[in-house]
């Protein structure tokens, strides 16, 4: 979860997560899922492996 918000971060987007970190807030956008939130890292270019972003 840390490594998708670190690569969202360093793509310049703003993330913050609610008080139980189940949802996620982009940009000040709409609440989104902690998988909507990985799969957007995931396009963005977090690698599948043991804490690696790209």
């Amino acid at each position: 979860m840390l490594d998708a918000v670190a690569v969202l971060q360093c793509h310049g987007y703003t993330v913050e997560p609610d008080d139980d970190f189940a949802r996620w807030r982009i940009d000040g956008g709409d609440w989104i899922t902690l998988s909507a939130l990985l799969a957007m890292a995931l396009r963005l270019g977090l690698r599948d492996g043991p804490g690696r972003a790209q």
